[in-house]
Parts: C-alpha cells; structure tokens; sequence
C-alpha cells in the first residue's frame, strides 16, 4: 500500500483554506492538475473522497475534515520538532537587543 507524503497533506491543507485547487496550485506555485493528481493519489492511499463538489465549490467530507485536522496535528509536532531540535544545538529562540555607545 503506498504511503501519503507530508507534501500531499500540505496540499490537502492549501486546497481546504483557499476553497479551490485553482487557487491553492497559484499559492503553493503547483500547476492545478499537480495538485489534483496529489488529491487523487492521497484519496486512492487512503480510500475515501477528501472533497465534494457543490456548485462551483468544493467542500471536505467528513474523511477530508478528519485527514485536515491530524495533517495539522503532524505539522505542530514536527514544528515542535524542530524547536526541540533547535533547543539541544543552542539554537535557542528569542529576542536580542544589542546597543552601541560611541566613544569618539
């Protein structure tokens, strides 16, 4: 069985904000058949219609509203990943104010 790709949930993500694989291919600079393809193998990985169309709008369907929500869950622990991951190279995060007093 293949495997989604964090790709393909980035996409599932751009296309559900922006309402249209149109818009969402413009704003990920993807071709619009690029990004149906990757909702069309995810939907074929995993099974089930991620969208319906209604009208000229496409909606998610409970399989979609649920694959949404855990690709934003992946992607604040990878966030958090990588600030973890930052903390134990002392890449610590923060705000640093630096003065200068001239001597001349």
């Amino acid at each position: 069985m293949p495997r989604l790709t964090l790709r393909q949930l980035d996409i599932l993500e751009a296309v559900a904000r922006c309402g249209s694989f149109s818009r969402a291919s413009e704003e990920l600079y993807l071709t619009q058949p690029a990004v149906s393809m990757q909702i069309k193998q995810l939907e074929q990985t995993l099974g089930l219609p991620l969208f319906e169309q209604i009208g000229k709008r496409i909606h998610l369907t409970e399989a979609g509203r649920e694959t949404l929500e855990t690709s934003r869950a992946v992607n604040r622990e990878l966030a958090n990943l990588e600030h973890a991951l930052g903390d134990l190279k002392g890449l610590k995060g923060g705000a640093l104010a630096v003065s200068v007093v001239s001597s001349a």
